[in-house]
């Protein structure tokens, strides 16, 4: 299990954990250890088998494996994580790329709107990072030279500023 899993499921589990204790406090008149012991072991269990799936899906045929991508003769990939790319409404889950000529996304096959987007490094014109839902500073903006502007949720964001270095 990777770093990245552990730290989703420990969120996870301490975000139920949290839910537990308030559906708990909500529906009853006595909290008592019993029920705090209870909330945080369901929590704790509801973390490590979330982190236990996004390590299985990550390898999966239908995660890691459908993302890979065709490269271009002369392109080498230099760099690539999990990432999610917004198009309209859906925020569609994937990996993305760099290459010596491109950024690629390139969508699993667990979404509504499957699709790949590449943006030549020579189109684009600023990359950024920004704050997701506000609070998680794992957001990548790519601007293009032509105004269009893609947006990420990426891994390793300042990785990717930094690699694209606009």
């Amino acid at each position: 299990m990777k770093k990245i899993d552990f730290k989703a499921g420990l969120s996870f589990g301490i975000g139920m954990t949290i839910y537990f204790i308030i559906q708990n406090l909500w529906t009853s008149d006595v909290m008592t250890l019993k029920t705090i012991v209870v909330a945080i072991v369901s929590g704790a269990a509801a973390g490590f088998t979330f982190a236990l799936i996004i390590s299985w899906f990550k390898s999966s045929k239908y995660g890691g494996g459908a993302t890979k991508i065709d490269t271009m003769p002369d392109e080498d990939i230099l760099f690539e994580t999990a990432a999610n790319h917004f198009k309209g409404a859906e925020d569609v889950g994937g990996k993305l790329y760099l290459t010596n000529k491109r950024v690629h996304f390139k969508s699993h096959k667990f979404n509504i709107q499957n699709h790949e987007v590449s943006i030549y490094l020579t189109d684009i014109d600023h990359v950024e990072r920004y704050k997701n839902v506000g609070i998680f500073n794992t957001g990548l903006t790519i601007k293009s030279k032509d105004n269009k502007v893609d947006k990420f949720v990426v891994e390793k964001a300042g990785e990717w500023v930094k690699k694209l270095g606009k």
